[in-house]
């Protein structure tokens, strides 16, 4: 009897044995509240639960960020529109896969007290991360609203570090200008900076996630539980708020009562998946077009490929986190 009851249970836990998680690496260029899914789906085991072990990298380079995923040394991006469009426009096979974000800019036009008019921005400082991601983006987008040139009105566009280091100079007077993220923008008022422009009314790709046309093909199953794992931690930063805000405390090294600001405004933003449309795309190309005229010839909808979320949402997953994390009454 022993011995046929150990067959029998012998092939059933060969049967359980867990499957080897899959490695991947993921890279973004920056510290900000957008990220606070993406690093909560990394530390509260999301990642591993849907069969990924998750590596995630720091690239504030958006050029290297394109050649890391050419390369396959990253597997996916959570990087700028503008970088990955420059990129796909020169024959890079790169795809956005989705975003967890409302397609609009959630960015302020922050400058020093003495600006307060356009016009007085004429032969400042504006500071940004480098010269072809978000910020830059942001910037010329934001003088673009203003009625500003930079090389007419004499601006003077900066690479000053990431969104922390830039809301550092714009503090202590380094520079005289910058986007940045509501957060941010809050903390900064309470310092005397104000508000020139509210970019969040322009439709915008906020936050897209990235990854090339080849890992894709040949590993959609991979693709697959990466969107569910991310759905998945933006169902946890929605519903559960003290790990939403514990996120945002650790990472941006802010307090309780600014995670707490920082985390409403999230919400506003935060989905549990958003489809990248044409429409928002097309807001970076028209930046990116005044510096490379040949950009505008490009056609955006090449750098979608959203089968794999279409596969995800009509398979019934999204419902199911809507009642697993009580999403909906």
């Amino acid at each position: 009897m022993v011995t046929k009851s150990f067959w029998i249970i012998l092939p059933l836990a060969l049967f359980a044995l867990p499957v080897k998680a899959e490695q991947i690496k993921i890279a973004y260029s920056g510290v900000s509240a957008s990220g606070t899914p993406l690093w909560l789906a990394k530390e509260q085991g999301i990642f591993t639960k849907h069969g990924l072990e998750a590596d995630l990298v720091t690239v504030r380079s958006a050029p290297i960020q394109v050649s890391a995923l050419v390369s396959n040394e990253v597997q996916f991006v959570r990087g700028s529109v503008s970088s990955m469009l420059t990129a796909a426009a020169q024959g890079a096979k790169l795809k956005i896969l989705f975003t967890l974000f409302a397609e609009r800019a959630s960015y302020d036009f922050l400058v020093s007290p003495s600006i307060t008019h356009p016009r007085d921005l004429r032969g400042k400082k504006i500071g940004v991360q480098d010269f072809s991601g978000l910020l830059w983006t942001l910037t010329m987008l934001s003088l673009r609203e203003l009625g500003l040139d930079p090389q007419r009105d004499n601006i003077n566009i900066q690479v000053i570090g990431d969104s922390t280091v830039i809301a550092q100079s714009l503090a202590t007077g380094i520079i005289d200008a910058a986007p940045l993220d509501k957060l941010q923008s809050v903390r900064l008022q309470g310092l005397g900076i104000k508000v020139l422009l509210d970019l969040s009314r322009i439709p915008f790709t906020s936050s897209p996630f990235i990854s090339a046309e080849s890992f894709i093909q040949n590993n959609p199953q991979v693709v697959e539980n990466f969107i569910k794992a991310l759905i998945e931690a933006s169902a946890i930063m929605r519903s559960q708020k003290e790990k939403g805000l514990a996120v945002l405390q650790k990472h941006l090294k802010v307090d309780r009562p600014l995670a707490e600001i920082g985390y409403k405004n999230l919400l506003e933003d935060l989905t549990l998946y958003t489809f990248v449309t044409t429409k928002g795309l097309r807001t970076v190309q028209e930046i990116i077009a005044l510096r490379d005229p040949k950009i505008a010839k490009f056609n955006v909808e090449d750098l979608l490929d959203q089968r794999i979320l279409k596969k995800v949402v009509a398979s019934g997953y999204v419902e199911e986190i809507d009642r697993r994390y009580k999403l909906r009454p």
